[in-house]
């Protein structure tokens, strides 16, 4: 009978956890090694196909019933791996060890097992997390069944609302405004994308015909609300949500009233069907930029904001990290009386807006995402509305990371290209038809692209009176590429 050292015990109760079965065979167990080493290879083979298949399978993992049986799996699979490590160390038959050495191994092979069951805990929490703030965000659809052979109904494009709301707490008993509106339009076959970027401040928004609002708003002024019922405010197209949330003796009782009348809109404008909609606090944004410990962006000039305000300050120039609140108010601020550094006008606010989220997206990694997890999540539950539903998500996962690697351009509908206040709608979709149709291809990079206005573009057009708040503005056009230069290449911690 071999005569076991406490050096050697613990070398052969280590190996185990590595290759299950190795102290039983070297222990003279040689069928119940042979078992375990068999059970073990199955596993890390099924382990290397899930790898190779990874974005087919990436899908699944955000579904409830496949999330259950990880979370099942994990509970599983620590509870006997642990049973293995102590398996192992009884076969090496401990007792014949001195006293001192009995309990030195044995503490030894405790902590080990409790070692190797925490990395299944640890997922299996996490997944619980995920399928909570999943659940919480994106609900199921008792009414929409979803295909998952075909689940874009044989359409060729999914076009997907991407608002920006504020949602202030200082804004209670207020509904919210969608100060950034955008429209992604996405190739289901290729994952080529055009997004479309809309200024807050566009007027005489149309409306689907024969909808509520578009009788209570008809053309050609559309929506368009007479001085003092919030004329030069409320009727712009950030407005619209909020309309549409507080009027529901015009819009309808329907929970869904607000986003239904935004897409509804933004399907008029654009000439597309836009089928969901996802809608992000501004200020949930700045606590997932918290949990993520701030993020990296080159700042052009100083900008000052919260003018005249307890809350105000500045965000200097230079490359920075920004906590949440200074890259919330990055993106927001802008020219006010009395500012004594550069805030900028809209336009100049939305692309600050995308820096922001290119460095949310750049920034990110598998390292920290997965050490803030619990963090990021609850602050996900209080960032994201939307209406697409959760059975989708295991086809939305991998059309998004198809849409990662394709081909992406963007459309701003902005001056000087286009004049928001008098707003040349047959133009803005012709010039969508046209975007979509040069976004296809592959390739990562998109050359900017001049889209010159034609005369006739410009007809019937009315001047803006002189002096009026509104001035009228020369049209040109441009297809951009995601604008990237305010991001830096470091990655965040």
């Amino acid at each position: 009978m071999r005569r076991w050292t406490a050096p050697s015990v613990i070398g052969w109760t280590l190996a185990s956890i590595f290759v299950p079965g190795a102290a039983h065979l070297r222990a003279g167990r040689r069928r119940t090694g042979l078992i375990m080493v068999g059970i073990f290879g199955v596993v890390l083979i099924g382990a290397v196909i899930a790898l190779i298949n990874g974005k087919e399978l990436a899908g699944l993992l955000i579904d409830p019933t496949w999330l259950g049986v990880i979370i099942g799996g994990c509970v599983v699979a620590g509870l006997a791996w642990a049973a293995v490590v102590i398996s192992s160390y009884i076969v090496l038959r401990p007792g014949r060890l001195d006293r001192w050495s009995q309990i030195g191994t044995g503490a030894v092979a405790g902590l080990l097992a409790v070692a190797v069951a925490l990395p299944f805990g640890l997922v299996a929490s996490t997944a619980h997390t995920s399928d909570d703030a999943l659940g919480e965000v994106f609900k199921s659809s008792p009414t929409q069944s979803i295909n998952h052979e075909d689940p874009w109904q044989g359409r060729d494009r999914l076009n997907i609302a991407l608002l920006g709301g504020d949602g202030a707490s200082s804004r209670k008993g207020v509904s919210i405004r969608t100060d950034s509106i955008n429209v992604v339009s996405i190739n289901v076959r290729t994952g080529d994308s055009t997004v479309f970027a809309l200024p807050r401040e566009m007027e005489n928004v149309p409306f689907p015909p024969g909808s509520a609002l578009a009788k209570r708003f008809p053309p050609p002024k559309n929506f368009w609300l007479p001085p003092g019922q919030g004329r030069g405010s409320a009727d712009l197209i950030n407005g619209i949500w909020a309309y549409a949330d507080t009027h529901p003796e015009v819009t309808g009782h329907s929970p869904t009233r607000a986003p239904d009348a935004v897409k509804g809109a933004l399907g008029q404008i654009l000439g597309l069907k836009v089928d969901y909609y996802m809608l992000v606090n501004m200020w949930g944004v700045a606590r997932l930029i918290d949990a993520l410990g701030g993020v990296t962006i080159h700042v052009e000039q100083d900008i000052c904001y919260g003018v005249g305000r307890s809350d105000g300050g500045v965000v200097k120039a230079g490359t920075r990290n920004l906590d949440g609140t200074q890259a919330l108010w990055y993106g927001r601020a802008r020219d006010h009386p009395g500012s004594t550094c550069a805030g900028a006008d809209n336009n100049t606010r939305m692309r600050r807006q995308q820096c922001v989220m290119n460095a949310m997206l750049t920034q990110l990694n598998p390292g920290n995402v997965l050490l803030k997890f619990n963090a990021l999540a609850k602050a996900a539950k209080e960032t994201f509305r939307t209406d697409i539903p959760r059975d989708l998500l295991q086809d939305l996962v991998p059309l998004a990371q198809q849409v990662k690697d394709a081909r992406v351009s963007k459309l701003n509908f902005v001056p000087p290209a286009y004049n928001p206040a008098y707003p040349d709608y047959p133009r803005i979709r012709k010039a969508v038809r046209t975007a979509i149709a040069r976004s296809r291809g592959s390739g990562k990079t998109v050359r900017a692209e001049a889209a010159s206005p034609s005369p006739a573009s410009t007809a019937g057009s009315t001047a803006t009176p002189t002096g009026t708040p509104r001035q009228r503005t020369q049209q040109s056009g441009r297809l951009d590429t995601l604008n990237s230069s305010c991001v830096t290449a470091k990655k965040g911690p």
